[in-house]
């Protein structure tokens, strides 16, 4: 074991997850240069950052103009304060009611909505007299967490009336950032908020990535973006005026750890072969095999719908990918041999191809963010800069 920022690192695996920190650092930037200077941005880390690896790639996010970064519960923000990482942090979940000694001594912001959390924090300042400092969620339509709309601006004042809260920031969620009208709705909502509250607090946020960059004049002074910084954008809007061009940071590599000859007719894998991947009744195959399943975040269904790039040429994967392995067919390479590498997502080497997580989503008819989060499970992480 290695230790990085108190973090254990597995290195001795042949499957590996790489993170590319100067992607990261140019979409910051890239997004930065397209949003307002006076608004702040907040990155969005939950979920070891999207899979991409939390602590390690938050001092990049500062460095290239993040100013504060939201998490979805009290651990994530307890690791990053572990790591000795000095950031605003805004637990945007609920929390519960043990957190709230820890949110005062580690210095972390927390989300209330309900009754309930102000009395509960009206009970612990009476305890400890120290007040804990919160942002107020807002339901504006999205009907997940958050005060009712109608509700938030007599539920403000409470809060700033009392000893027992710091209020410093306001905000809502957007539920279909790229759906105007829906959007529409929950802005016409958002300024009626606004409007209502007396006093506003020091941040006021709705935007999410795709509002900041599509959405001119968003109410609020912060945008929290998360998807975007990694390099991923909303279906159909990459192209679109003010959606600047984004470069993956993750990929994902493993070494061939067996080659084999099979001879026509012969079983791949579990099942014994998928639909459509039955070899060929003349031509025998030359099949790698590759540490890497669906315990690594590699979905089984998956099987048959993936390809690779090796030695310059695509290969494509065959059979049902089990727990630990996968196997893909490298008949039309030329020697191949065990113990190279071969790239499952990103650029192999300096080459122009490119294989990314939409490939995958396109395949499962899902978005990127699940299976980014996905290849966090077990996999270790190697950080480069390009």
């Amino acid at each position: 074991m290695k230790f990085t920022r108190h973090l254990p690192i597995q290195t001795r695996r042949d499957a590996w997850v790489e993170v590319d920190l100067g992607a990261i650092e140019q979409n910051v930037r890239e997004i930065r240069r397209r949003i307002p200077s006076d608004i702040t941005l907040m990155a969005v880390v939950k979920a070891d950052a999207y899979g991409h690896g939390a602590v390690m790639v938050i001092p990049t996010l500062q460095a290239a103009g993040v100013k504060m970064v939201g998490v979805a519960a009290m651990d994530e923000a307890l690791q990053i304060r572990a790591a000795g990482l000095d950031i605003p942090i805004l637990v945007i979940g609920a929390v519960p009611d043990w957190a709230l000694d820890t949110a005062v001594e580690k210095d972390i912001a927390l989300t209330i909505f309900s009754d309930q959390h102000l009395d509960n924090l009206e009970k612990n300042y009476q305890l400890t007299g120290k007040p804990v400092t919160v942002h107020i969620k807002v339901d504006t339509g999205m009907h997940r967490i958050g005060m009712p709309w109608k509700q938030a601006a007599d539920f403000t004042a409470r809060c700033q009336a009392s000893k027992a809260v710091t209020v410093a920031g306001v905000f809502s969620h957007l539920a279909y950032a790229d759906n105007k009208s829906f959007t529409q709705t929950q802005l016409d909502r958002w300024q009626v908020v606004l409007k209502d509250i007396q006093e506003l607090p020091a941040y006021v946020h709705i935007g999410n990535s795709t509002a900041a960059l599509t959405l001119p004049n968003i109410p609020g002074n912060l945008v929290r973006m998360g998807i975007g910084f990694f390099g991923y954008g909303p279906p159909n809007l990459n192209n679109d005026e003010g959606w600047p061009e984004l470069i993956p940071a993750m990929g994902l590599k493993a070494r061939i750890t067996s080659l084999q000859n099979v001879e026509p007719g012969e079983a791949i894998s579990y099942g014994p072969w998928i639909e459509g991947d039955q070899p060929d009744k003349k031509d025998r195959r030359v099949i790698a095999t590759l540490p890497l399943g669906y315990a690594d975040g590699v979905f089984r269904n998956l099987s048959g719908k993936i390809n690779a790039l090796y030695k310059g040429q695509h290969i494509c994967q065959v059979g049902n990918i089990t727990m630990d392995q996968m196997m893909m067919d490298v008949t039309h390479i030329a020697d191949p041999a065990v113990g190279e590498v071969v790239t499952l997502l990103g650029r192999e080497g300096s080459g122009n191809e490119q294989i990314t997580l939409t490939n995958w989503a396109d395949a499962l008819s899902t978005i990127e963010y699940e299976l980014m989060c996905a290849l966090r499970v077990r996999l270790p992480k190697i950080y480069t800069r390009t």
